[in-house]
């Protein structure tokens, strides 16, 4: 497992001031108390003013890792340029883990990650978590002749995965999918090569849908079989070339998904349909495969912030609404709908970003603030061009609390 998302081996350490101790301390309090009572609040909400010429870049905002974040900040840079000038964000897409490691080391501003950086972790290294959209995973596959959406479990992806189905035309398959006639190919799971927040994603869901799982969960795992690839762009490329193939893949390729000849995405099935490590008659309904629109995803959003205890902003810790976040079990996940959130996606996450509560220059995190407080004031309406979906106000609260903990200077 990764320790930096599961605490479960030590790290070194480095001396911290006891004023960045407070900060942190205080970052992780208002994260707790701190639901919506912050919205609006940062140092320069609706304050962003420079004097370099137009088309050049003064300050340069770094950002690295998150390859499922990496299209939406893509989105956000020039329009929020358009608004500051000569104000730059340069994100990379190197995978989550390079992310975490490039912000632990400071070597960037922000580090993008789809796995929320434990507190224990982040107060280590002086960093703090701040989401800055929606997002969900999908279950993609290249299956000739099938051009429909398939119902996978997470019984049956952590199956496949583990090597344990090897056929498209495996009982459990078909009863998830009546009526369809499935071939007789070896499926090809691929899976992602670099350190991912999309694996941390996608390996903790089968870890809790299946007792079966030997792999654990983290944003690099060993995987039994099938091939690597690097980048949800990597992974699309793949797949497209693979036939019989299936994939992990991040909500913002969702174009790329659709565009892209041969695959497809499928329904996934919540915690009624993964009954007993299995499907039966009680589970295989149709109702019990959610697809991943804006609508559904929204509610599992909700449902997994509301049952976070205490609360935070911890999501990638939980997927799918199960209580205890920092409690994973093995084989005992799923989505627990309720009778508010009847429809929730079950791989449902947030986007984080990792900045430094301990910045080399607080005159150039001033402009990371800045970019931040700016995304989640007005960064919301280009989230639907990623096909994410904007935080709600209650975490933008937390978000704003949280970075007016950072220490800046004019």
């Amino acid at each position: 497992m990764n320790d930096s998302l599961t605490g479960t081996a030590p790290r070194g350490s480095r001396r911290r001031s006891f004023s960045a101790g407070v900060a942190v301390g205080l970052a992780v309090v208002l994260l707790i108390v701190g639901v919506g009572a912050g919205f609006a609040v940062g140092k320069y909400y609706g304050n962003s003013t420079t004097t370099a010429a137009s088309g050049s870049c003064s300050t340069t905002i770094s950002e690295t890792g998150s390859s499922l974040i990496y299209p939406y900040l893509q989105i956000l840079s020039p329009n929020y340029t358009a608004q500051n000038p000569g104000i730059c964000l340069s994100p990379q897409s190197t995978g989550s883990g390079t992310g975490i490691s490039s912000a632990e080391s400071g070597v960037v501003d922000i580090g993008g990650t789809d796995a929320y950086l434990l507190p224990s972790t982040a107060a280590q290294y002086n960093l703090i978590n701040v989401p800055i959209a929606i997002s969900a995973q999908l279950v993609v596959y290249n299956l000739p002749g099938i051009s429909q959406h398939l119902n996978i479990n997470g019984t049956i992806a952590a199956m496949i995965y583990q090597g344990t189905i090897t056929k498209w035309n495996d009982p459990l398959i078909v009863a998830a999918n009546p009526g369809v006639s499935l071939p007789s190919n070896t499926i090809v799971p691929i899976h992602r090569s670099d350190g991912s927040g999309d694996t941390f994603m996608w390996s903790s869901l089968c870890y809790m849908s299946w007792a079966g799982w030997k792999q654990g969960y983290g944003t690099t795992i060993s995987w039994p079989v099938g091939p690597g690839a690097t980048g949800n762009a990597g992974m699309v490329t793949t797949l497209a070339s693979t036939q019989y193939g299936i994939a992990y893949i991040g909500i913002s390729y969702l174009s790329e998904i659709k565009s892209t000849a041969g695959l497809q995405y499928g329904a996934l099935g919540d915690q009624n349909a993964n009954y007993n490590g299995s499907v039966s008659s009680g589970g295989a309904g149709q109702q019990n495969y959610i697809m991943p629109t804006p609508q559904n995803i929204s509610q599992d959003a909700n449902l997994a912030l509301a049952n976070l205890q205490p609360p935070s902003v911890a999501i990638s810790l939980i997927l799918g609404g199960v209580p205890g976040a920092t409690n994973l079990q093995l084989g005992k996940g799923g989505t627990n709908s309720t009778a508010t959130y009847t429809t929730p996606y079950p791989d449902t996450n947030l986007e984080y970003t990792l900045i430094s509560l301990e910045p080399k220059s607080t005159a150039h995190q001033k402009w990371v603030v800045n970019f931040l407080e700016w995304a989640l004031t007005y960064g919301g309406t280009y989230a639907a061009k990623a096909n994410f979906l904007p935080l709600t106000a209650e975490v933008i609260g937390y978000d704003m609390l949280a970075l007016n903990a950072v220490p800046v200077s004019a």
